[in-house]
């Protein structure tokens, strides 16, 4: 009698420890649609870009034909105003600077205007998309911080159920009096420990539907020729080969390469499918890897800063 009730005890204990297991272990995403399908981080509004200021694909020529702006200007701050559309400004800005009379100056006050205006609206640009890859870089390290204190809640859980688990059959078999009902007790009680201690191990690789429908990496990784996401003039400045350190290859490719080599080195097909699509179900590694992608994105946007200063300085009084 006592055998089989010490017996039903243990069974009662084993699926209790079995059903705190599966609990720990359950999926959050019932708790996490709302918020992670959320597109609170884009723009509100479709933002449009006059034809008369977008950059040139090819300037060369035009600057061959016209050497005033070579003599005054450096290669770099010549791309920098190409992007930003004030090429055709620049130039006749010149030409006025080198006529007198009180229309003249009044016509270079009204250029001054319309391409410190251009400065003022690139310089706007690229606080508007940092702002936007910040707010989407929290957004999946919120997730990921979500997942990450699952799991260690479910860690801790595990740990202490085999504690008690391992403590519960020494104390059941410690009252056994059959020697071989108390190994089978012992032996049940120990794969039960272990399998809880094994499982605690190992991550528990829970997921979340997270959306991106306007996704901030896509045309960085693809490449295309124009940006649905970016502005001509930050496109332009990524693709420009002459922006970046090296002068070999643009900074849109050294982003992508370092992705590939740092952050990419193990991924699958599919979870680059995840990271460049709409979005998907993301462990917490996935939301880790995102993150870090958008945050250097940010970085190298914000950088281009330093060649509007550039142009801003060396601009005639």
């Amino acid at each position: 009698m006592l055998n089989w009730k010490l017996k039903s005890t243990l069974t009662r204990l084993l699926v209790f420890f079995c059903i705190v297991f599966v609990v720990s272990c359950s999926s959050p995403r019932h708790l996490l649609r709302s918020s992670v399908e959320s597109r609170y981080c884009e723009p509100s509004l479709i933002y449009t870009y006059h034809s008369q200021y977008l950059p040139k694909g090819e300037i060369e020529s035009m600057l061959s034909k016209d050497s005033s702006l070579t003599n005054r200007f450096s290669k770099h701050d010549l791309l920098v105003a190409n992007a930003i559309g004030v090429l055709p400004l620049l130039q006749d800005l010149i030409r006025l600077q080198q006529q007198k009379g009180r229309d003249s100056r009044l016509e270079q006050a009204v250029l001054h205007r319309k391409i410190n205006s251009r400065l003022l609206l690139a310089s706007t640009e690229i606080s508007s998309i940092v702002a936007e890859l910040d707010c989407e870089g929290e957004r999946a390290s919120q997730l990921a911080f979500y997942l990450d204190q699952r799991d260690q809640q479910r860690i801790r859980n595990l740990t202490v159920i085999s504690i008690v688990a391992g403590a519960a059959t020494a104390v059941v078999a410690a009252f056994m009096a059959n020697s071989n009902v108390e190994n089978a007790i012992s032996i049940g009680g120990g794969i039960v420990s272990a399998g809880l201690g094994t499982a605690a191990a190992f991550t528990s690789n829970q997921t979340v539907p997270f959306a991106h429908k306007r996704n901030l990496l896509s045309d960085i990784w693809g490449g295309s020729e124009e940006s649905t996401i970016y502005s001509p003039f930050i496109w332009y400045v990524l693709n420009e080969k002459f922006f970046s350190n090296s002068g070999e290859t643009s900074i849109r490719h050294n982003i992508r390469q370092r992705w590939k080599d740092y952050l990419l080195t193990e991924a699958t097909d599919e979870e680059q499918v995840l990271y460049f699509s709409a979005g998907g179900d993301y462990d917490s590694d996935d939301l880790h890897a995102r993150s870090n992608m958008l945050n250097e994105l940010q970085a190298s946007i914000l950088t281009i800063n330093q060649n509007l200063r550039s142009l801003i300085a060396n601009l005639p009084d």
